[in-house]
């Protein structure tokens, strides 16, 4: 009969708890401990990793003050401490435990490995030290132990020696046969004791009737709260309902600035009596002084719903022109609200592409290029050159002045000769080692040169009305350094179009050639982070490929991002989309366009020719319908005046011909050689 017992010494509790914690702190310390992809990602050919400015450095640095511990690191790290805690516990459990195996031989205190004479001989001698007639009662010692004392002796010398008992022993473990069976149950007594029922039950209620639904609910409405691009659903119904087709690009700032993801009660309950108030005052100022120069548009309004509205248009627009608070607190928040506002022109990315408007897609993406660098919107011609190290815009001014091609942005610097360069820079007071870093920040930066791009349908020659077709940009990078040629829009003055009626090319897949490791010969090349150091994280840059029609404002084909694109290797990537549903001839515009730079994007026109689906069924009918020439069929078809196709026969001869041609062609060679030797 089966007796269950609960754990009265705790080990087997212990245990079922240590499991369960195991079950969670191993995953969770590997995703802590795995390298991030950004961190993990080969450097390849150029990498801006930790470039960024002094306070963003000593902002990340770790120290005793700033230790810098996510609440997920403290979880793992406590838990480890309650593992190695519960570990030591079962380990002094397992050593003071009641539920010994029986050994004969410790019993006897005799080696395993004694002889039957050696056993009794041994057991003889304890016979006469502890038989209970003989031994004389200690002072702690009653008769009853002594007497068990002497059983436990003799059960284990006839487990030794007795056949009987031995095989028991041998079969069961214990010489009186079988046991009892016992189960036990990973639970500590007090479980089920009366005097705790109250305790325990308000425990069950506590996990299950509040902490369960809690979690449950949390995650429920959390998942629910936001959109998938991580945007409150609020904010996202403001962006739907305010976001046009025409929206300008002060628009834009002000709808960043009304999203609930920068409300701050504290700030709108105290409002001027907030402590940053005097250092938001002075950047108001100096930031409406600098629109000023812009023009009326981008005016900032006189009075603000709230003074978070205001504080968060006041962060973006001193992040995009560069101003200095002077407070370092101010400072640090106008870092953060760009790396959100980054994320919030996603969503607003995400509602005009539902609408597939173009120009205001085109217009999101600049706006997070700017953010990213922290450069004006108002003014791109300067905007690009101030992605540079130590230029500002008095510099650029001043190099725009002295030569006009400083006006084709970083290409053009590049090509301004080093020597007039140089003196400009350094005549406005740039230092020769900072001159130097500038310069070399320009040899090595990204321009995307689009190589290729065409359509094609996968085993077809044409696209048809309705066809999967595939779109194929074939890009590389080429910083000046590796060749300065001037690019225009991504392209070389001097590229000949391979496909001035159309851009659908035949099917030859390209894509599917297999290189001797299996893998697609899709020319990826690993690179490093982007260089911007007026954003918060480091940031992998990554380009969106497009089709669009200027014409209409459409968006044809979703971006995608397409990223490793490296300097060495032409990198090959497609997007597949459906043709339209009536043929023609269409003009398109495929777009190139970096999230992370200016000055890295390209484009160019390419034209789809859609036939209809008829042509192929015509071509497929010719193909099986003409019959050979010599045959009574072809006879036929010749007489009425159709297509036949040549025999087979005539083919031969041909190539027979041919070959005699080139036969004689040989000998009329051999003679004159042989002609020109004799004399």
């Amino acid at each position: 009969m089966a007796e269950y017992k609960y754990d009265e010494e705790g080990g087997q509790f212990l245990t079922f708890v240590l499991t369960f914690l195991l079950l969670v702190l191993v995953p969770l310390t590997y995703t802590l401990l795995a390298p991030s992809g950004a961190a993990s990602s080969k450097k390849g050919s150029w990498d801006a990793r930790g470039q960024k400015i002094s306070l963003i450095r000593s902002a990340k640095k770790r120290s005793l003050l700033n230790p810098q511990v996510s609440s997920k690191a403290v979880f793992v790290l406590a838990g480890w401490g309650i593992v190695a805690y519960l570990f030591q516990t079962i380990l002094n459990t397992a050593t003071n435990s009641s539920h010994a195996v029986y050994d004969p031989f410790q019993i006897l205190g005799i080696a395993a490995s004694a002889t039957e004479k050696e056993i009794k001989k041994h057991y003889k001698r304890l016979s006469v030290k502890f038989h209970p007639d003989k031994l004389v009662l200690g002072e702690n010692q009653t008769k009853e132990e002594v007497e068990g004392q002497f059983i436990e002796l003799t059960k284990a010398y006839k487990a030794l020696t007795d056949e009987t008992i031995r095989k028991n022993f041998e079969l069961y473990g214990h010489p009186d046969g079988k046991q009892e069976m016992s189960m036990g149950i990973a639970l500590p007594r007090w479980v089920i004791e009366s005097q705790n029922n109250i305790y325990v039950l308000g425990m069950y209620a506590v996990v299950l009737g509040v902490g369960l639904p809690f979690l449950v609910a949390r995650w429920w409405y959390g998942s629910r709260s936001k959109t998938k691009d991580g945007i409150v659903n609020s904010t996202a119904q403001t962006y739907f309902q305010h976001l046009r087709d025409d929206t300008n690009p002060s628009r834009i700032f002000a709808l960043l600035a009304i999203s609930d993801e920068f409300s701050d009660p504290k700030l709108d309950k105290l409002g001027a009596k907030h402590a940053d108030e005097p250092a938001l005052a002075k950047l108001e100022t100096e930031i409406r002084k600098k629109l000023a120069e812009f023009g009326p548009e981008w005016q900032l309004i006189d009075s603000f719903k709230n003074a978070s509205i205001r504080k968060a248009l006041l962060m973006m627009h001193a992040h995009t022109l560069r101003i200095d608070s002077g407070n370092k607190k101010i400072e640090q928040d106008k870092l953060r609200y760009a790396a959100k506002a980054v994320q919030l022109i996603n969503g607003l990315m995400s509602i005009s592409l539902a609408h597939n408007w173009l120009e205001t897609t085109l217009l999101l993406m600049q706006f997070t290029q700017c953010m990213v660098q922290a450069v004006p919107l108002q003014d791109l011609n300067t905007a690009e050159l101030l992605q540079l190290p130590s230029m500002t815009t008095e510099l650029v001014a001043k190099l725009q002045a002295s030569n006009s091609l400083a006006k084709l942005g970083i290409q053009g610097f590049w090509k301004i000769p080093d020597a007039e360069r140089k003196a400009v820079i350094t005549g406005a007071g740039v230092g020769a080692k900072e001159y130097e870093q500038m310069v070399n920040v320009t040899s090595t930066w990204p321009r995307v040169e689009l190589v290729d791009a065409f359509f094609k349908v996968s085993g077809e020659r044409l696209v048809t009305t309705g066809a999967i077709v595939q779109f194929v940009v074939k890009l590389r990078l080429l910083p000046p350094r590796k060749d300065g040629s001037l690019l225009r829009d991504g392209r070389r003055l001097d590229a000949k179009r391979m496909d001035d009626e159309t851009s659908v090319r035949p099917d030859e897949d390209e894509l599917d050639k297999k290189s001797a490791d299996g893998e697609k010969e899709d020319g990826k090349q690993s690179i490093g982070v982007a260089r911007a150091p007026y954003f918060w994280d480091e940031r992998k840059p990554s380009w969106w490929v497009m089709i669009g029609d200027q014409k209409l404002d459409r968006v044809i084909v979703q971006p995608t991002k397409v990223s490793d694109i490296g300097v060495d290797k032409v990198r090959t990537y497609s997007v597949q989309f459906q043709a339209p549903p009536q043929a023609g001839l269409y003009t398109f515009q495929a777009i190139l366009k970096s999230d992370s730079f200016l000055g890295s994007d390209a484009s160019r026109m390419v034209k789809l020719k859609v036939d209809d689906a008829s042509v192929l069924e015509a071509d497929e009918e010719d193909e099986i319908s003409e019959p050979e020439e010599d045959s009574l069929a072809g006879q036929m078809a010749l007489m009425k005046g159709q297509k036949v196709k040549a025999s087979r026969n005539d083919e031969d001869d041909e190539s027979d011909g041919e070959s005699a041609t080139e036969e004689e062609d040989d000998d009329d060679d051999d003679d004159s050689d042989s002609d020109s030797d004799s004399d």
